[in-house]
């Protein structure tokens, strides 16, 4: 064990000590039970997996955060240009498509994407754990 998962371990162990009289749901206490009873490394099975899933969600709120401060920091995207290309007059035309390589909508598409995968898979993974650990009244 390294120091670092020492800490956690310790710090999660600690967080169960204090935690005291919760209200149960019988039918889910009785299923953990058994589970418990059949394989005598569940317990800590449990603890491993609660700890490696807190710090997946700390992990995908840290990226989150720094995508987000990214797109703030980001210069803006300069306007773009009615004509944008060279024609046989000498004048500009523009892509002909506006999600072309360098248009810039493309990776914005492709980046706004990333961001709500990456929102929705944290917030489905701070609900679940916190689903986990909230007491059932």
């Amino acid at each position: 064990m390294t120091p670092d998962e020492r800490t956690l371990l310790q710090g999660f162990l600690s967080d169960l000590a204090r935690t005291t009289a919760i209200q149960k749901d019988p039918e889910a206490a009785g299923m953990i039970t058994q589970a418990v009873q059949a394989n005598p490394d569940a317990v800590y099975l449990l603890v491993q997996h609660a700890l490696l899933s807190d710090q997946a969600l700390h992990t995908a709120q840290q990226q989150i955060a720094a995508f987000q401060a990214q797109m703030q920091s980001a210069p803006p995207a300069p306007a773009p240009s009615f004509l944008g290309g060279p024609t046989p007059w000498g004048g500009q035309l523009v892509q002909s498509s506006p999600v072309g390589q360098t248009s810039g909508l493309g990776n914005f598409l492709r980046s706004a994407g990333t961001m709500a995968a990456g929102v929705a898979g944290g917030d489905l993974i701070a609900q679940g754990i916190e689903n986990l650990f909230a007491p059932r009244w």
